[in-house]
């Protein structure tokens, strides 16, 4: 078969769409505020540069997310209930996407958004693992998925102090969880401005893994926030440098700090030579990401140091943010960067994040003919998105309308 006759033939399979009004009752997810986040990751594979990078970092950020879209797709299959025949039905789907997704968020938090939806399925998870546990057991029963779910929903929630509680639970359990948790434990002690404990834990990753080269990027800021330890800041930031790669916003930012900290030890030629690599450095993300490395204080304390009043004048005024997140975030929608199946928006296609029918802005988009679960802004758009995600879901959220209507 050719290759036009086999789209052709996966077109006649891809159920009609048509005009519809989100149906009374329709469940649409809502991700929670601060969880999505805008990753530099996605302007890259926007812009069709992934593959002028090497880092290993962008490899691991896209892998955990698609991972977690597998898990949250999943999810979306499964009834929003508690019951326990529905429990029982769905067992194997509900610990298949919660594990999915927990290690999509060990792998790279940012790859893992939480939404209400995945709470209700943290519910679900942790009902199904006590199914068969004796009453006076299930107190103190916990297997590692389902604490470092807990934890994620912690973390989110901004339950610092219990996060750390189940996070040190779980390191105490299992030795061989990753670096990261260790990073993320550390997290939330310098959210709550313990600052040797949160350094303690940092430490701890790089000797679990001493490429986690991000905890000397931390210990750097860290420690730059210390007066009397500007040493150990300078020290972090050239390791970081050392080990990290050098095409990240958090290297241009480590650049930025040594000129300022080298300067201010009057190791002016030294501090200069920083500098003049972090502007180089700011270019080269500029072409590969589309823009800045955004505006921070130490970065406006480098240009001020380094350039004339007037560069100065202009370098910051065109550094500064001009946009709110609210804005970023529709622009990011609007160029695909987020044109993910997930949340099924009836205000958004889910392949290309249209808010309209194709060529006609002011009609609605059009919603999948069998689940009428999932909107597109047209036929191509719908055929696309079956042949990479809908096509195994479609009968399965069929399903799922015909088990909530009874």
């Amino acid at each position: 078969m050719t290759e036009v006759a086999a789209a052709q033939a996966d077109a006649v399979a891809v159920p009609q769409i048509e005009q519809t009004q989100q149906e009374e009752g329709q469940y649409q997810d809502r991700f929670l505020e601060g969880s999505q986040r805008v990753v530099p990751y996605d302007l890259l594979y926007a812009r069709g540069n992934a593959d002028k990078v090497d880092d290993p970092d962008c490899k691991v950020y896209m892998e955990a997310k698609e991972l977690f879209r597998k898990g949250y797709e999943l999810c979306m299959t499964i009834p929003r209930s508690l019951d326990d025949d529905v429990l029982e039905k769905y067992e194997e789907d509900i610990k298949t996407a919660s594990e999915d997704m927990v290690a999509s968020w060990i792998m790279d938090d940012k790859a893992a958004p939480m939404s209400e939806r995945i709470l209700i399925l943290g519910q679900q998870f942790e009902k199904v693992l006590l199914k068969n546990i004796p009453e006076e057991e299930k107190e103190g029963f916990f297997v590692k998925d389902s604490l470092l779910f807990s934890a994620w929903i912690l973390l989110v929630g901004r339950q610092h102090k219990h996060c750390i509680t189940t996070l040190s639970l779980a390191i105490d359990t299992y030795p061989e969880l990753p670096a990261r948790v260790f990073f993320l434990r550390a997290s939330c002690y310098l959210s709550l401005n313990k600052l040797s404990l949160g350094v303690k834990d940092l430490e701890r990753a790089l000797e679990k893994d001493p490429k986690f080269s991000l905890a000397y990027f931390v210990l750097g800021s860290v420690y730059l926030s210390m007066d009397k330890e500007r040493e150990k800041a300078i020290k972090n930031y050239k390791l970081y440098i050392k080990n990290g790669h050098p095409q990240t916003n958090d290297t241009i930012h480590a650049l930025y700090a040594l000129s300022v900290l080298l300067n201010h030890k009057s190791k002016k030629a030294e501090a200069k030579g920083y500098y003049q690599k972090a502007k180089k450095a700011e270019e080269e993300f500029k072409e590969l990401y589309g823009v800045h490395t955004g505006f921070s204080d130490i970065k406006k304390q480098a240009i001020s140091a380094h350039e004339t009043s007037e560069e100065a004048k202009k370098l910051i005024a065109m550094y500064a943010p001009k946009k709110q997140y609210d804005q970023k975030m529709q622009q990011l929608i609007q160029s695909g960067i987020l044109n993910t199946s997930f949340p099924p928006n009836p205000k958004r296609c889910s392949h290309c994040a249209a808010t309209h029918a194709k060529d006609k802005p002011a009609s609605p988009l059009l919603a999948c003919g069998a689940c009428r679960s999932i909107w597109y802004c047209s036929r191509d758009c719908q055929v696309a998105d079956f042949k990479t995600s809908h096509k195994a879901q479609c009968k399965q959220m069929q399903a799922l309308k015909a088990e909530e209507q009874k």
